[in-house]
């Protein structure tokens, strides 16, 4: 197993080991972990003990090849989930109301953003029109703007910017990196557990395991969220750093000359810019590339720099969008209810349609008690008519754990617990006993136990002969053949 582990780890790189494969992974133990409570534990193990040793394997190894084949499909789809969160949401009118109301909020926030508070300047963009619905996006975006202070497109010279920075500085970026995105699959993960853990616990589980399904899934998603904000600012930090460290590198390798001044620089970056886009600059700003000067001739001196006063380029007005500096629309108190209801109404929910559809215990039933119709209410009765429960079952609670139908087979038997390892028995089968006083045929099956023990029904005449052979000596269990 530890093989296979470390095969699968060596498929997969450390950045999507860490920020996908491992969410992935507590993602399907929790929905697994789901599942297993509402079959009931006792017999999950018992199903897993029963099956043979080949049977495992494979699935353990579908179980590995399924979490790999989908983690690699999240990490494809980690860009687009990552610019979900930053707020770049498709205009659909289902999104509109949510986009306005969280826009109002992060409006009135940018409206007083001052240099004086880090937490605003750095946490937002310049301008109100470049405000997104989302902190996150608000933090990436605001980053992305510092390479306008240069002259820069930082989303036309980041992936070029990129290519050429240092070593130790691609291993900072790569870990702030992979603790934004670790904390955006969590998140995303955590909702989708919510819906989809919620759902599954709903049909299995009783009511509040379902609510603490839907309640615990959008608690990580909150949590998860938040942490991604936190690990962006370190994150755009190393962007603003990039651009204002590392810039000249990529002209460096680029063969042009460096800038001597804001000016030139701005005009280079200016074009270079319009050279990857349009593919050519404007033609009456060609020099302002700064391309290697020949050695034959002297370069022709560039127009847009010269030994005097600038000249003041006018500024366009730009009309600011308005801006609500009023208390925000309270969207996430209203998300916070929803998320409330929805756990509220799953709990509520989760008897009515349990396996058992509305089916409800009359009385209080005890284990290993044959089930009439009359002892359940509800449609779905006449089914249940002759399995017998496992575990004692409250008046007006829905059965959840219910034996095999063994119906009259059990008639003028007792229920006992035998000292035995009964891993392969199936509840239902038939076994035998030998102990000192003899060997026990014909016992029933009706539960295994966690701790090595084994229920059978011992019918009445035999009652006290087999307990007198469990006190004189060890016991063995007889399992028939084939």
């Amino acid at each position: 197993m530890g093989g296979l582990f470390d095969g699968a780890v060596a498929f997969l790189d450390r950045r999507q080991l860490t920020s996908v494969w491992l969410p992935l992974t507590a993602f399907l133990a929790a929905l697994i972990t789901v599942a297993a409570s509402g079959m009931g534990w006792g017999r999950t193990l018992t199903w897993w003990n029963g099956l043979a040793g080949e049977t495992r394997i494979l699935l353990v190894l579908g179980s590995v090849l399924v979490t790999v084949l989908a983690g690699q499909l999240l990490a494809v789809a980690r860009p687009a989930l990552i610019r979900w969160y930053e707020g770049y949401w498709p205009n659909l009118r289902p999104l509109r109301p949510l986009r306005m109301a969280l826009l109002a909020r992060h409006l009135a926030a940018q409206s007083v953003r001052r240099a004086a508070d880090t937490d605003l300047f750095l946490g937002y963009p310049r301008t109100a029109q470049r405000t997104l619905p989302t902190r996150l996006g608000n933090v990436l975006r605001a980053a992305e703007e510092h390479g306008d202070r240069y002259g820069m497109d930082a989303m036309t010279v980041w992936p070029r910017l990129y290519t050429v920075l240092p070593d130790p500085f691609l291993a900072s970026f790569a870990q702030a990196a992979t603790a934004m995105e670790t904390a955006v699959m969590i998140s995303f993960l955590g909702g989708a557990f919510a819906v989809v853990g919620g759902t599954l616990a709903v049909l299995i589980l009783p009511g509040t395991g379902a609510g603490c399904c839907v309640w615990g899934g959008a608690l990580v998603a909150a949590l998860g969220y938040r942490e991604a904000v936190r690990a962006a600012r370190p994150y755009a930090q190393l962007i603003r750093s990039a651009f204002d460290v590392h810039r000249f590198l990529l002209l460096e390798a680029m063969r042009l000359r460096l800038p001597e001044s804001p000016a030139q620089e701005r005009a280079q970056w200016e074009q270079l810019g319009k050279l990857w886009y349009r593919g050519t600059p404007d033609y009456d700003r060609i020099p302002a590339l700064r391309y290697p000067a020949s050695r034959e001739t002297s370069p022709e001196p560039s127009r847009l720099v010269t030994s005097g006063a600038l000249v003041p380029v006018k500024a366009v007005p730009v009309a600011p969008a308005p801006v609500r500096t009023g208390r925000g629309f309270p969207v996430r108190s209203l998300l916070a209810g929803a998320v409330v209801l929805a756990g509220a109404g799953a709990a509520v929910t989760a008897p009515a349609l349990g396996p058992d559809g509305e089916v409800r215990a009359t009385r209080d039933l005890p284990a290993f008690h044959v089930l009439v119709p009359s002892d359940l209410t509800g449609e779905g009765t006449d089914r249940l008519s002759g399995h017998y429960t496992v575990k004692p079952v409250a008046k007006g609670t829905s059965p959840s754990d219910l034996g095999p139908p063994l119906g009259s087979a059990l008639t003028g038997r007792v229920a006992l617990s035998v000292p035995v390892n009964a891993a392969r028995v199936q509840r239902g089968q038939v076994v035998s006993l030998r102990t000192a006083q003899g060997t026990f045929g014909g016992l029933l099956a009706l539960d295994v136990l966690d701790k090595g023990a084994l229920v059978v029904a011992v019918p009445a005449a035999d009652l006290d002969a087999l307990s007198r052979g469990l006190d004189a000596g060890p016991v063995r269990l007889v399992l028939p053949v084939g």
